[in-house]
């Protein structure tokens, strides 16, 4: 699903407005009407419902739903955080007047109103217009509503929130629930955003799509958008109908990453795996996992690679120079997709001479700031930033892990994961995605596929037991252990 910012979605109103020639009137009223319309499921068994109207055309929004609420025989008061400055929010406060009352917010906080459990506020103060940290009298009204007792909607985006990045801007509300227009926003998927959003709708109110000219593009990673990835398997096909993946991963003492990443590989439906261990291991590992095969990492070499059709690299190699400058000849010659995760970020040291364009690179902060020379990206936009002038410089399927995990295509993309939880900030985690995704490209999946199909699946994994037991007690070997179900609901 197609995603906007802040710029974008002001900048297909705009064109709307002036190239269609749609009044902004005419829009806000689509808008007021879409969201009372989504809004009366909650609305039905509401107390009295109040309007927090800011001074631009979100609080103009909220006049209009105010308006329709009365309409429909809704108890509604309106309340003006801020006097009517936009032109179209001045008009549309106008015409309240003649339905309902306003009330100032210091009448507000000075009158008898104590809203209860059951009655509704909804939060149509700032919209997707504000980017910069609140100040002022500000602060402490957003502070004071957001401590309110009751039942929050957010018109659009809740206030204090960035549409762009999901940023917080020194002070929010929190809304339980948030009914956006035309295009989710990418502020309501990035934390701290996505947890101020609450449950999202998103209503379409006749503003022109028109995407030319406002890169970077956005998307939310859904099933629909990745179910076709999956690869294909023929009833009459034979295990090398299903790819061979060689697992480049593990160390003495660190041998239990090469085990996640390789489970996790044969779970997505590989045909055959090959781990290039350490000589002294690889009697351990086949006893955990008898279905593998195993060859001395010391003897690997650009003629050892070459029947495979994907490679993974990283997870617990360890950093040491002497093991790493091998291992990057290797990948120097090579041309089969690659998965590079983890000790890669460390032990590689010239990135423009790996053929990356087959390539997809998993690095947590930590390690992207360590191979990228960025320094660590203090919040979204800049991640985002850094994402987009990385694959600009070195084509390539980019995954920044976190929270949510973010994906950059080697054209610009930007895919944010709607998958996942805090269950999955534990050890080992980042192998089994790296497993999957190698899985996924040794059965010739595309890397920029194979990325967006693993992140999700890696997630979803991670839902489906949370679901079950909750987030304490997840570990990596339960993301494989649900890897399975993940798939099949992906089918359906």
């Amino acid at each position: 699903m197609r995603l906007v910012d802040a710029r974008q979605i002001q900048e297909m109103d705009r064109k709307t407005i002036e190239n269609i020639g749609i009044p902004g009137l005419v829009l806000m009223e689509n808008a007021a009407r879409s969201w009372v319309t989504a809004a009366e499921p909650i609305l039905r068994d509401a107390g009295r419902i109040f309007v927090f109207c800011g001074a631009g055309n979100n609080g103009g929004d909220g006049y209009a739903i105010a308006r329709n609420l009365v309409s429909q025989d809704y108890p509604c008061q309106a309340v003006a955080v801020k006097p009517p400055k936009s032109e179209d929010c001045i008009k549309n406060a106008h015409f309240w007047g003649s339905y309902g009352e306003t009330v100032t917010w210091e009448q507000f906080c000075g009158s008898e109103y104590h809203l209860g459990v059951n009655d509704v506020l909804i939060d149509a103060i700032l919209g997707t217009g504000i980017e910069s940290s609140i100040r002022g009298p500000l602060v402490e009204i957003l502070q004071t509503i957001d401590q309110l007792p009751c039942i929050k909607m957010a018109v659009d985006l809740p206030s204090g929130i960035s549409a762009s990045n999901g940023r917080l801007l020194g002070v929010g509300i929190r809304a339980d629930h948030t009914i956006t227009f035309q295009a989710e926003k990418v502020g309501h998927h990035l934390y701290p955003g996505k947890q101020y959003s609450g449950s999202l709708i998103c209503q379409k109110i006749t503003i022109r799509e028109d995407y030319i000219g406002v890169n970077p593009e956005f998307h939310l990673i859904e099933p629909d958008s990745i179910r076709n990835y999956l690869p294909n398997r023929k009833p009459d096909a034979y295990k090398n109908c299903f790819g061979h993946l060689a697992v480049l991963c593990g160390a003495p003492g660190t041998m239990g990453a090469a085990l996640l990443a390789s489970q996790a590989a044969i779970k997505t439906g590989l045909g055959l795996l090959t781990a290039a261990l350490p000589k002294s291991d690889q009697n351990a590992f086949l006893s955990c996992a008898p279905e593998l095969m195993s060859f001395p990492q010391e003897d690997i070499s650009t003629e050892w690679l070459k029947p495979f059709d994907a490679l993974a690299v990283g997870c617990g190699l360890g950093r040491s120079a002497d093991k790493w400058k091998p291992i990057e000849a290797l990948l120097k010659n090579s041309r089969i997709p690659t998965i590079i995760d983890a000790d890669s970020f460390y032990g590689i040291g010239d990135w423009a001479n790996l053929h990356l364009d087959q390539c997809v690179l998993t690095p947590h902060p930590g390690e992207f700031a360590q191979m990228s020379g960025f320094e660590k990206p203090r919040d979204n936009a800049e991640k985002i930033k850094q994402g987009l002038q990385f694959v600009e410089k070195f084509p390539t399927t980019l995954v920044l892990k976190g929270a949510p995990t973010i994906i950059f295509s080697q054209f610009g993309q930007v895919f944010i994961n709607s998958t996942g939880n805090v269950g999955m900030a534990t050890a080992g985690s980042g192998d089994v995605l790296s497993g999957i995704i190698g899985g996924l490209l040794g059965q010739k999946v595309l890397p920029l596929h194979a990325a967006l199909l693993g992140v999700w699946l890696h997630g979803k994994s991670g839902d489906l037991y949370s679901g079950q037991y909750g987030v304490e007690s997840l570990t990596a070997s339960n993301l494989i252990e649900y890897l399975g179900p993940a798939i099949q609901e992906l089918k359906q």
